[in-house]
């Protein structure tokens, strides 16, 4: 006898047992078979007889729906256009087109191109801007702005070190026992060389003190008269 044959009779015998004893529990409990086994098996020899307890065959696995090089395509796009937009936008513009496509496999698509947070997406957004000369809306220009501060100085030209600096002052903290504490900057736009001070205060001789006392001085120690060209 078969093995497979084997064990459709043993299904067959539990099935014979349960029906004697009228206690499905005792029956799955002495074969080692769960109980929705066997109600699997009952239903299937009612319908199918014998031939009903035998081993399905297996259930290939099927590859989900991937996307179409189209839609991906137009993906990137959008987020090229909405870089501080999330999954969930892309997803809306995206059936605004006639087109589906959901979020955790947008997100993924973002991932796969390195564009899965915002911040990577606004960074590629000016490295096309820097490279390609892509075009930028007011709102594109506003939200890589805020990503980073320096790209508000993309249209300054700066000839050389020394040749234009920009002062700020900073909130930096608060530190017990002192409290608030100041940072006065100062930031070359040529190579973005940078110069910091802390201080309790935030008056203008202490914006001044760094300029006097470390910034001049590095500059002529250095042949570049930056006092003459500010």
């Amino acid at each position: 006898m078969k093995s497979d044959t084997k064990i459709m009779y043993q299904r067959l015998e539990a099935l014979q047992l349960a029906e004697e004893l009228g206690n499905v529990s005792r029956v799955c409990r002495e074969r080692g078979i769960s109980q929705s086994q066997f109600y699997l098996y009952r239903k299937r020899f009612r319908q199918q007889g014998f031939e009903g307890l035998r081993d399905l065959p297996p259930i290939h696995k099927t590859h989900p729906q991937t996307t179409s090089p189209e839609i991906e395509k137009r993906i990137l796009e959008l987020v090229a256009a909405y870089p501080q937009k999330g999954c969930g936008h892309i997803e809306q513009l995206l059936k605004l087109e006639g087109k589906n496509c959901s979020k955790p496999t947008i997100q993924k698509i973002m991932q796969r191109h390195g564009l899965g947070t915002r911040y990577q997406r606004l960074l590629k957004l000016e490295e096309q801007h820097l490279s390609e000369g892509r075009e930028l809306s007011e709102e594109q220009i506003q939200s890589i702005e805020k990503a980073n501060p320096c790209f508000k100085e993309r249209h300054v030209e700066s000839k050389a070190p020394g040749y234009l600096l920009c002062q700020d002052t900073l909130y930096a903290g608060r530190l017990e026992g002192v409290g608030k504490i100041y940072m006065q900057t100062v930031v070359d736009t040529y190579g973005s060389y940078a110069f910091g001070y802390l201080h309790t205060g935030k008056l203008p001789d202490h914006a001044a003190l760094i300029l006097h006392n470390d910034v001049l001085p590095f500059y002529r120690q250095h042949g570049k008269a930056a006092d003459r060209n500010n």
